[in-house]
């Protein structure tokens, strides 16, 4: 037997309709035993600055002989880390930056790093 396309596409459609108007009802009814309070007097929090910031992706030549040139470097450096880098920070005031991060961060195991 051969189905068309929009046969296909059409059955389909109809299918996921009818489940979720079903899914609705049951929804709805849960809906009915919640609420939403609106609290106009509650004074806003302040978001701390140290939420904001910066992460380090562990890519290439991103850190090593990036950001951290040695202490022994030609590279104008601070620590080992290039003063460029340094001076960059400075400039757009970055609370935090967070190392390693991006997809690094995702695999690394904390407690095998982790000071005693």
């Amino acid at each position: 037997m051969k189905v068309r396309r929009r046969e296909f596409l059409g059955a389909t459609v109809a299918a996921g309709v009818g489940l979720s108007t079903r899914r609705n009802l049951v929804q709805s009814s849960r809906a009915a035993d919640s609420r939403i309070e609106v609290l106009l007097d509650e004074g806003i929090g302040t978001i701390h600055p140290n939420i904001y910031g910066h992460f380090v992706e562990h890519l290439g030549a991103v850190v090593y002989d990036g950001i951290w040139v040695g202490e022994t470097s030609r590279v104008p450096n601070t620590g080992g880390i290039r003063t460029a880098i340094v001076d960059a920070l400075k400039r757009i005031k970055a609370p935090v930056i967070r190392y390693p991060g991006g997809c690094f961060a995702d695999s690394y195991n904390w407690r095998r790093y982790r000071s005693s």
